[in-house]
């Protein structure tokens, strides 16, 4: 089988999503990763109907990352959801989120969460 991926990569958004109230209320900047992969043989050359917009799965996370929420967990899965059930040819999407300054002290880089699904 053939696959075709499309990929949005370091996509920044402040949002808030986090434990502590001070997260919620303020909010952070996220980076966030998206990835779906469809079979290619489904693609006809030129034209875009047959293909999935970037710019429309772009308003999908940009919708999901604007929900306040304690978990990053709820939101890569919300993410993939969204996108799964709007173009049911795909067949795999990972969506990465990373919480560019994370509050515990210590930490100098990011820390995020990766979610993979895959249609059975």
């Amino acid at each position: 089988m053939e696959i075709l991926r499309i990929c949005l990569n370091d996509l920044r958004f402040n949002s808030r999503i986090g434990v502590s109230d001070q997260e919620r209320k303020v909010g952070n900047e996220y980076v966030v990763d998206v990835c779906v992969a469809y079979d290619a043989c489904l693609f006809e050359d030129e034209k875009l109907d047959s293909s999935i917009s970037y710019a429309d799965v772009y308003e999908e996370i940009k919708e999901e990352m604007q929900i306040e929420r304690q978990l990053l967990e709820s939101t890569a899965i919300c993410i993939s959801r969204r996108i799964s059930e709007r173009w049911k040819i795909s067949q795999e999407i990972v969506v990465k989120i990373e919480k560019c300054t994370p509050p515990i002290s210590g930490i100098v880089g990011s820390c995020g969460v990766e979610y993979f699904w895959k249609k059975s």
